[in-house]
């Protein structure tokens, strides 16, 4: 089975240059390409976030992340 590279809340928002609540609502309301957010009964949200549609997004390559 092929998984997806996949990234934290934490370091999407460093690539997108946001904060990580930004990027936490915004995958809660479906508003960016790259990753889902699932809200599970007991009331908290868990993250699925593809690393290689974050790149993209944010028009970069891989490894061009400048810490900035």
């Amino acid at each position: 089975m092929i998984r997806a590279q996949t990234m934290s809340v934490e370091t999407t928002a460093k690539i997108i240059r946001k904060d990580p609540q930004y990027v936490r609502l915004g995958l809660q309301q479906g508003r960016f390409p790259f990753g889902t957010a699932v809200q599970k009964p007991n009331g908290r949200w868990t993250y699925s976030i593809i690393a290689p549609k974050v790149y993209e997004y944010a028009g970069i390559k891989e490894g061009e992340i400048n810490e900035d």
